[in-house]
């Protein structure tokens, strides 16, 4: 599931001068949370909406009302803005997306084409969702939980075959590895119907079926 297909193409944008009482209204007319910053159609920077937040001087300033209202009105998004973006490529995964966020802490990216140029931005809500597509969790469904599984060539395919035997209508089936062992933990999501007679089926194949 690459970027491409789940990123918001043409992105609202902002250039270094443009003034942070402006970025901040963008952001709340368009009720986003993040801006690119573009020069001569390359991303400069990213500034979000807690960047601005904390654009206010200090309180313990000795400067008056006049003069902190006059320097905030004054001020630029270059003079707020991350420089060191990390960025995702169109044809990045959303498995790529979600381990660069956990890495960086960080819930959104740019996304920027082989030439430099800004194509997209991508968000956690975006990423989730397309997770929820990937995993079927979008879906009423019932969950089957096989433990113990010794993956081989073929394996996921005799289990598929097996539960369709029984009759259930295959969501997804994913593994998760164990780790005190080269076994796997299988989930095997199907759509609501005879869960009972799946089981059966999978326990009379040879699987461990937890309850």
């Amino acid at each position: 599931m690459k970027i491409k297909y789940w990123m918001t193409k043409d992105p609202i944008t902002v250039t270094p001068n443009t003034l942070v009482v402006e970025a901040q209204k963008i952001m709340k007319d368009n009720k986003i949370r993040r801006l690119p910053v573009v020069e001569k159609g390359k991303l400069v920077g990213i500034v979000t909406f807690r960047n601005l937040m904390e654009a206010a001087p200090s309180s313990a300033t000795s400067l008056s009302i006049y003069e902190l209202n006059y320097l905030i009105l004054r001020m630029k998004v270059k003079d707020l803005m991350k420089k060191n973006v990390i960025i995702v490529s169109p044809e990045d995964t959303v498995i790529d997306a979600i381990s660069l966020g956990m890495e960086h802490d960080i819930g959104g990216f740019p996304v920027v084409d082989d030439k430099g140029v800004l194509v997209g931005i991508v968000t956690e809500t975006q990423i989730s969702r397309a997770m929820m597509q990937l995993f079927g969790t979008n879906v009423k469904e019932e969950i089957i939980h096989l433990e113990n599984v010794d993956i081989q060539a073929g394996t996921f395919g005799k289990i598929v075959a097996e539960a369709e035997k029984m009759g259930a209508t295959i969501i997804s089936l994913f593994s998760v590895p164990k780790r005190s062992t080269d076994l796997m933990r299988l989930y095997l999501r199907i759509k609501p119907g005879d869960r009972t007679k799946v089981v059966e089926g999978l326990k009379k194949a040879g699987y461990d079926i937890e309850e």
